[in-house]
Parts: C-alpha cells; structure tokens; sequence
C-alpha cells in the first residue's frame, strides 16, 4: 500500500470517486467544527484573559497526542479520541492565546489587532468556503480547483474594498497551500490511508498559516506608515 505523497500525485487530476469526495466532505465538516472552536475561544479569552495559561495547556496536550499518534494505530478507539484531542486542542490554543494576547493590550492597539483579525479571518474563510462548495458540487478536480481559485479571487477583490491589498495576498497563497495538501489528501484517501480528523488538522495549519501571514502583514503595513507620519 502507497501512503506517501510524490510528484505523481501532486499532478494528478483524475475525477474523483464517490468514496473520495466523500471523504472530503467529512474532513471539511470537521475543519468547519475546529474553526468554530478556535472562534470560541478566542471570544472567551476576552472576557476571561486569565485563561491564557489553560489554552498554552491545551496545545501542549494536543501536542503529546500528535506524538503518541505517531506510535500507535489512528483508526483505534484511543487513536481517535487522541486525534480529536489534538484537532481540538490546537484550535482552542490558537483561538484563545490570540484572544488574550489582544485583551492585555491598550485600547488602541486592541482596536488595531481586531481590525488585523478581521481581515485575516476573511481571507481564510473565503478559500475554507470555496473548497468546501466546490468539492461537494463536483468530482472533477479541475472545476474543483478552478472555481474555487476564481470565486476565492472575486470574493478577495470585493474585500479589498473593505480590508485593503492584504486580503487578496493572503488568498492566493492560501490557495495554493489548500490546493497542494488538498491533493496530498486525496492521494491517501485512493491509496485507502483515510484519516478525515488528520486530514482536517493539515488543512487547519494551512488556514492557520494564512491567517498569520495576513496578520503580521497588516502590522508590518501599520507601523510602517506610523514611521512615515512621524519623519
């Protein structure tokens, strides 16, 4: 059995089967439920900063699930459990030390950071979207990627008006992580390697990644012009 991605599989455009498609309609439901918990917490870490030390516990016990999962069977009841522990654990360790991190600052930088957010919540979404329609509406993986690329960009040029330059940026390189592990998922999945809450976290980390990039773009911009305003 073939497990490991290559070139081959990278390329490769072939319709998707039933039992693929379906499998990712299950990995994206399941990146959805993580989202939802990342956003929780990072609401629940403004009204209670103080819990900033129990969202650095559950990413460091996500952490030690991921390393015992890698000694033992994923498809096992303790496997599972450990997967969703880790799935979980790191979105409520991303949502919940941002959320407070951004609480203890002063009021105008809180503003700024939200607004920073925003923009980075929007770009991300926008791809999670795109790739969750289109993957369900089709099997040809052209369309998939194509269409999704297309309303990924007409959706970034609508918010550009809104949340400037740095969403369309932030898109098109988080096209093309999605794009890139989408297809090292749909690899394992033919070469029955199907693991759907794995597979949410890898495109988790992408959107993750995204995020940060659109982030700390937006602050570079910021302090940038501060300096100009202050010379």
């Amino acid at each position: 059995m073939k497990n490991s991605f290559s070139l081959d599989g990278l390329f490769d455009l072939s319709e998707l089967t039933p039992t693929t498609q379906h499998h990712l309609r299950r990995v994206y439901s399941y990146l959805s439920t993580g989202i939802v918990v990342a956003i929780l917490c990072f609401i629940l870490a403004q009204f209670f900063p103080s819990l900033s030390g129990v969202f650095i516990l559950l990413g460091s016990l996500a952490l030690i699930a991921d390393i015992l999962l890698i000694c033992m069977n994923t498809r096992s009841n303790w496997g599972r459990r450990f997967n969703f522990m880790s799935l979980y654990g790191y979105a409520a360790s991303v949502g919940g030390t941002l959320g407070g991190t951004i609480a203890g600052m002063d009021t105008e930088s809180r503003i700024n950071n939200y607004r920073y957010c925003m923009s980075a919540f929007v770009s991300a979404l926008i791809i999670f979207v795109m790739f969750s329609i289109f993957s369900t509406l089709t099997s040809n993986r052209t369309q998939i990627y194509g269409l999704a690329t297309i309303g990924s960009l007409v959706l970034s040029f609508v918010s550009w008006l809104f949340l400037g330059p740095s969403a369309i940026i932030g898109v098109i390189l988080g096209i093309l992580y999605v794009i890139t592990d989408t297809q090292s998922i749909i690899y394992r999945s033919k070469n029955y390697a199907c693991d759907a809450v794995r597979d949410a976290k890898l495109l988790f980390v992408d959107l993750v990644k995204l995020f940060y990039h659109v982030y700390e773009y937006l602050q570079k911009k910021d302090k940038e012009k501060k300096k100009k305003k202050e010379k």
